[in-house]
């Protein structure tokens, strides 16, 4: 009760709680910022309670005070971050415990803007800036969940690889200012025409991958045929013109012997594509 007058004269909100199973239960509803947990309680120790604050997502990065008594043993426990615990000893002054309330408050604050800068960067670098759909980087963090899934349900997935035909021509024709608005609707179109469970992926300037999740190589056929004469038939607006285009499409169903990061995968896809292109363009072929 002192410690809680003490700090509301501070001028902080303060929770309280009578037991540790209240106080674990109360940080989940309302996240706070700072945590004083005195070792020696009844019920469950200080210890266990920081153990489980630890063990959640949601609290794991709480700073923590922990109070204790000069004549009791403080337990060994490992600091995950430096400065994001402290031990106080009864009896304190209380400008001491406003004095590192303050310390961790700061240190605490600093870690969450540089979470969140870091988490903006992720998401950055998850997400092609001029189509808006995802990286490369992307497809690889999918590929090793997803390879994976299908392989122990015994589902089928499938890869289209898709690239413009005849993308040096254009560029030179156009200019690339508006080959990149030719690129920004054909990922529209693209989005328009998968399903939500379809993944679809910006591997290369001209390049894009779709990963067709529960889709065998009949399905991909069909999936990538649709599309490739969708493309055909459609005009693309560039910076002051249409333009037609078409596109090559190499295909290749996961197989068991395949590697579950999708390098085989993708390479056989890619050499369809290549295929593809070499036997003129605006063609889907298959990997064999």
């Amino acid at each position: 009760m002192l410690i809680s007058e003490l700090l509301r004269k501070a001028g902080y909100a303060v929770a309280s709680a009578t037991d540790p199973f209240k106080a674990l239960a109360a940080a989940k509803v309302r996240t706070p910022d700072l945590v004083v947990l005195d070792l020696h309680m009844p019920l469950m120790g200080g210890m266990d309670v920081f153990d489980r604050l630890r063990a959640e997502e949601r609290t794991r990065h709480i700073p923590i005070i922990f109070l204790g008594g000069k004549d009791k043993e403080i337990p060994p426990f490992r600091l995950d971050e430096p400065n994001s615990e402290d031990v106080l000893f009864k009896p304190f002054e209380p400008n001491e415990l406003l004095s590192r309330v303050r310390s961790l408050l700061k240190v605490k604050a600093l870690r969450d803007e540089l979470r969140r800068k870091e988490e903006q960067i992720n998401e950055l670098s998850l997400v092609d800036p001029l189509t808006n759909l995802k990286t490369p980087r992307y497809l690889e963090e999918y590929m090793r969940s997803g390879l994976k899934q299908a392989r122990r349900y015994n589902l089928p997935l499938s890869v289209v690889v898709l690239e413009i035909d005849q993308l040096h021509e254009i560029v030179g024709a156009i200019g690339q200012t508006a080959t990149d608005a030719i690129i920004s609707n054909l990922a529209k179109l693209l989005n328009q025409q998968m399903r939500d469970s379809d993944i679809i992926v910006r591997t290369g300037l001209f390049e894009f991958t779709i990963v067709l999740p529960a889709t065998n190589v009949q399905g991909c056929i069909e999936v990538a045929e649709r599309l490739r004469n969708r493309i055909a038939m459609n005009d693309f607006h560039g910076a002051k013109q249409e333009l037609a285009i078409t596109v090559s499409l190499g295909i290749c169903e996961f197989k068991r012997e395949m590697d579950d990061e999708g390098r085989t995968l993708m390479s056989h896809a890619r050499a369809a594509l290549t295929q593809a292109h070499q036997s003129g363009g605006n063609l889907t072929l298959k990997a064999e």
